[in-house]
């Protein structure tokens, strides 16, 4: 069973790439500065995807540290195709979490630029090249340092904001900026000192920088660390210096932005790595409401996915220009443009089958069967769901290790089980009560983290290509058949799909981390004309009146049974 998660697990798991190849540089010229400085800066093709191309870009920090490489700031710009040179479209400058990595960046640019918004993330100083490969705790060598380091990232941004007001597809007074983390709280601070930024998108931000640094996490102990190992007088300058770039101290901008509704504010309710009293801080400050994530923390939150791209995009296309469309070069016979298109197919209609209810009158339908052979053991699993309006739904089917099985949810719960058995949860029934309930919490988790996962990759299906090789090909009987090849080491292998003319998924074969399998789908709908009696208990069985909450949780023991063989 660990090795079937594997191959699910795979489309979850995010690791860096060397991206840097060799390419033709393009040199633009910048005149108009924040600092009345001329730059240029370079663009160096990554990667031409179909509806936008990702560049590497670099330029000048306008600040001159002592560490050399520190002083080109380097990252990432995703231009959508087909803009016109009307200085009419919006960017957005995105900064980065505090472990690096860049994939968090990297989804919401090509979010974004899938949207027909320009972005770009870049590297805080010290940070990856900017480093000199000797890593980013040198900002944490000297009090001085520190706060020179945070110093030059709010300039490098600014001649972030250089860049994007020059070019020729942006309207200078649409450029906003965003990141997680301490990306959102380096927007924010940024905001203080530059007042070209139209809007501002902070996710997991807060403000009062040393109550953060104080508080008990793994994240911030290295800020600890140093804070602990400077003298008083050193420790006093250092947090006055600190104070005054911290984002509670930018309260008179960020109001200038919340006043317009052009800051928007997404936290974690459970965050352990920022403190929800020091977003809350924040949000005074800037006279801002927050969007509160009720029962996730500061990773679980990836869980949400779905609805915090979707605010993204909401926010910063509100300006964008109503003729926009997207363009794109016509698949014809890219293979990879191909299997993208079908894939993303395929991944949304997932995503909407397990979460978004139907029609009223109408259900999504699935029927598949699964033949997995994993290190010398053989499973057969068949599954057949129904899921309609006001929660109602029918599962049933023959699960390796759990047996036949059948329950739903219709006017009340029910469980079909051996023997004809059949319980009916209608004895002191709550109205709105579902089986969800009973789910041990780091189980549903589980859950809501892969349906979280499964809509970022829904958003900017492009990202797989960074972790896999996607190829379509036609097959004899007019269908196509796509092949994504996993080269990551752990989970080595190849998963084929074959879909039909129509896009709708038919059969598969995976061999992904030791574990062989074969998938075929009888059934694939959405909101498909849906009788009643399709979500009930199979018919000719004798009901046994039982408890409401019996039947629920007795339900909740399969899902949670199921969700324990899952090591994420």
């Amino acid at each position: 069973m660990r090795g079937a998660v594997k191959m699910v697990t795979v489309f979850l798991v995010v690791w860096t790439w060397a991206l840097y190849g060799q390419a033709d540089v393009i040199k633009t010229a910048v005149g108009e500065t924040f600092n009345q400085s001329p730059f240029e800066y370079e663009l160096r093709e990554l990667e031409r995807r179909q509806t936008h191309t990702v560049y590497a870009i670099s330029y000048p920090s306008p600040v001159v540290s002592d560490l050399e490489s520190n002083n080109t700031v380097h990252g990432e710009f995703f231009l959508p195709h087909g803009l016109p040179s009307t200085k009419s479209h919006p960017a957005v400058v995105i900064n980065h979490i505090l472990a690096g990595g860049f994939d968090l960046e990297r989804m919401m640019c090509t979010t974004l630029a899938n949207n027909g918004v320009v972005a770009m993330f870049i590297m805080m100083p010290y940070y990856e090249r900017r480093g000199d490969n000797r890593g980013r705790k040198q900002m944490l060598e000297s009090a001085d340092r520190f706060i020179k380091s945070l110093e030059q990232a709010i300039q490098d941004n600014r001649r972030a904001v250089d860049v994007l007001a020059s070019r020729p597809e942006v309207a200078a007074d649409k450029v906003g900026i965003g990141g997680g983390s301490l990306g959102a709280i380096i927007s924010a601070s940024v905001c203080g000192f530059e007042p070209r930024l139209e809007r501002a998108f902070l996710l997991m931000g807060g403000g009062n920088l040393e109550q953060i640094f104080r508080h008990e996490s793994r994240e911030t102990a290295v800020f600890r660390k140093f804070l602990d190992s400077l003298d008083d007088a050193s420790r006093k300058e250092t947090l006055d210096a600190l104070m005054r770039l911290d984002p509670i101290s930018q309260g008179e901008a960020l109001r200038r932005l919340s006043r317009f509704g052009r800051m928007r504010m997404i936290c974690a309710s459970e965050d352990h790595v920022i403190p929800p009293e020091c977003s809350q801080l924040l949000a005074e400050a800037a006279g801002c409401t927050i969007t509160w994530l009720p029962g996730v923390n500061h990773y679980t939150v990836a869980s949400q996915s779905a609805f915090i791209f979707a605010e993204l995009v909401d926010f910063f296309t509100v300006r964008r220009p109503p003729e926009w469309k997207p363009v794109g070069a016509s698949d014809g016979d890219n293979p990879e443009a191909v299997g993208l298109r079908l894939l993303a197919g395929f991944l949304r209609e997932l995503s909407q089958m397990l979460t978004e209810t139907p029609t009223p009158g109408c259900g999504h339908r699935l029927s598949l069967s699964l033949a997995i052979d994993d290190e010398g053991s053989s499973h057969k699993a068949e599954l057949q769901l129904r899921r309609g309006a006001r929660g109602w739904y029918a599962l049933s089917g023959n699960v390796p290790k759990l047996g036949q099985a059948a329950f739903g949810q219709a006017e009340y719960p029910w469980m079909a089980g051996a023997k004809e058995s059949l319980y009916v949860g209608s004895l002191n029934a709550v109205d709105g009560r579902r089986f969800d309930t009973f789910i041990a919490p780091e189980q549903l988790l589980k859950y809501q983290m892969g349906i979280g996962a499964l809509a970022s990759v829904v958003m900017a299906p492009e990202m797989l290509t960074g972790y896999t090789r996607v190829a379509a090909t036609p097959t004899t009987e007019g269908m196509t058949r796509v092949a994504v090849d996993i080269p990551h080491p752990d989970f080595f292998g190849r998963i084929n799909l074959v879909f039909d003319a129509k896009g709708a998924p038919k059969n598969g074969f995976f061999a992904v981390g030791g574990v062989q399998g074969t998938l075929t789908i009888s059934e694939w709908r959405l909101d498909a004309e849906t009788p009643e009696a399709d979500f009930g208990p199979p018919a000719g069985r004798t009901a046994r009146e039982v408890n409401q909450e019996d039947v629920l949780r007795m339900v909740a023991a399969i899902f949670n049974r199921l969700l324990e063989s899952i090591n994420l």
